[in-house]
């Protein structure tokens, strides 16, 4: 497969993933991820360099966005601005994620970075970069 079949087949993955996560689309989100994906959002709220949280399998990936659409009405990515690596299976996408919490109404918006590793046209690992401080504002997150 030449790298541009396969920075096709990437950013096709990347973009159903985004529009699956906006929709709130699982069985959309599921397709996309291999069986042993790994999300990692990197962000750390004690001002360290271990992220946030790891999760580990598709089962686990889909647990937690299942619990995250419960608690949030809806989800936009915004502004995206989408590069792909020269071999084609990595993808950045720069977002301004805009959300709504369901419970509350409250408006909850932050900026992103997603580093999406692929292969085969599915995603193997995503690392998630976001502003910590406006997580905490909103979600009530304690720093430090």
């Amino acid at each position: 497969m030449s790298p541009e079949e396969i920075r096709a087949r990437s950013l096709a993955a990347t973009d159903t993933y985004c529009e699956a996560f906006e929709a709130g689309d699982m069985a959309r989100m599921a397709d996309v991820l291999a069986a042993d994906v790994v999300h990692v959002l990197a962000m750390s709220f004690d001002g360290g360099v271990e992220p946030a949280v790891v999760l580990t399998g598709k089962d686990e990936v889909l647990g937690f966005f299942a619990g995250l659409l419960r608690q949030v009405s809806r989800r936009a990515l915004s502004d995206r601005r989408v590069t792909a690596g020269a071999d084609g299976d990595v993808v950045f996408v720069e977002a301004v994620g805009d959300a709504v919490l369901a419970d509350s109404g409250t408006s909850y918006k932050n900026v992103y970075v997603f580093k999406f590793e692929c292969a085969g046209g599915q995603v193997r690992r995503l690392t998630e970069y976001s502003n910590p401080v406006a997580a905490h504002k909103t979600l009530d997150i304690p720093l430090g």
